[in-house]
């Protein structure tokens, strides 16, 4: 008998969290421009409510994220005001497509977060 190797179903609360990285070196001025432009492209995809992002971390043993190291939380809206045929994977698919910011290093692993 072999028993797998994953207990708990992926979470899915509506929600995605994107974490791009930029080049090591960046200005707190740019770090914020680099976020805005992300912000206002992720913003474009018509099942977006809300996007926040953060750049860096606090002052804090706990966040060791340096300033390179981008946060964005995207809600979205309820599914009944999705597009028709609609899914997350799509979702996930279209803003892979928008979000093309050069600078940006982003990881397989960007969009989902998982339990």
């Amino acid at each position: 008998m072999r028993i797998g190797g994953e207990f708990m179903p992926p979470l899915d609360e509506g929600d995605l969290l994107y974490m791009p990285s930029a080049l090591p070196g960046l200005s707190a001025g740019k770090a914020a421009q680099l976020l805005q432009q992300t912000d206002r492209l992720i913003k474009t995809v018509p099942e977006v409510a809300s996007v926040f992002g953060k750049a860096g971390r606090a002052d804090t043993a706990t966040d060791p994220a340096p300033i390179e190291m981008f946060e964005t939380t995207i809600q979205f809206k309820p599914r009944e005001q999705w597009r028709p045929g609609m899914t997350t994977d799509k979702l996930v698919e279209e803003l892979d497509r928008v979000v093309k910011v050069p600078g940006l290093v982003r990881s397989a692993s960007r969009w989902r977060a998982r339990t």
